[in-house]
């Protein structure tokens, strides 16, 4: 087998290890279907009343050669299922990065990102994504705006410039899971299996260091706010 071909299998299986719900996808049904077939069994006939029988090596052969063509039908059927071409458009705007950025722009840019996503939820792809353009032109060092677009170039089939946008949302936070989580849906979309589990399990560690932060936040003022009702009770105990 081509050594490339097992390298990207290993690499999808650490992905469904690291993220299960893929095997779930209407995509992989037909991965689901071949692994809950039962082995197939040989019938054997009773060695008392049959004798034993040397198989004909040339038959055994020629059924060999006749199943290989179906083997590597079916891995290159697993390398490709949900893999599309490359988009090759141009470089969408990106912004100045070195632009003087007033209040008033952030304001702007902001209201421009509220219509984009209500564009996005009535299923106005190519809208969103203008109006996005507009909210990274005024305000092009927010990274959630590079990685919002991107969001919607997955949705459009565009992996290279979601990538793009990831790059740069990456570059301005690297400590956000969202441009992890689409540039990995992107590899994903081109094939790229490893790359595409490092970057979604990057973002689901992100994910799982914001949720701690939550649950450490949430004990402390759980804590406080024992510590003040108890202080307060005691201290009116001692004032009657």
């Amino acid at each position: 087998m081509d050594p490339r071909k097992v390298k990207e299998l290993r690499a999808f299986v650490k992905m469904c290890k690291q993220d299960p719900s893929v095997l779930h996808t209407e995509e992989m049904r037909f991965l689901r279907e071949w692994v809950e077939i039962p082995p197939a069994t040989q019938k054997t006939k009773s060695e008392e009343n049959t004798k034993e029988e040397k198989p004909d090596s040339k038959k055994v052969e020629e059924d060999l050669k006749a199943e290989e063509p179906s083997s590597e039908e079916s891995d290159l059927e697993i390398d490709k299922e949900g893999v599309i071409e490359p988009d090759t458009d141009s470089p969408q705007e990106m912004g100045d990065e070195n632009a003087e950025i007033m209040e008033e722009m952030m304001d702007q840019a902001n209201d421009k990102k509220v219509a984009a996503i209500e564009a996005l939820n009535d299923g106005e792809l190519q809208k969103a994504i203008d109006l996005f353009t507009d909210a990274i032109k005024l305000n092009p060092r927010l990274a959630i705006l590079y990685a919002k677009r991107a969001s919607v170039f997955i949705k459009l089939q565009k992996p290279n410039a979601a990538i793009r946008d990831c790059d740069r949302a990456i570059e301005i936070n690297p400590d956000s899971a969202q441009p992890y989580k689409w540039r990995g849906k992107a590899h994903r979309l081109l094939g790229h299996w490893e790359e595409a589990a490092h970057d979604l399990a990057l973002a689901s560690n992100y994910n799982l260091q914001i949720k701690w932060t939550l649950v450490q936040h949430s004990r402390q003022y759980l804590n406080f706010s024992i510590t003040t009702f108890l202080f307060k009770n005691i201290f009116s105990l001692y004032l009657s």
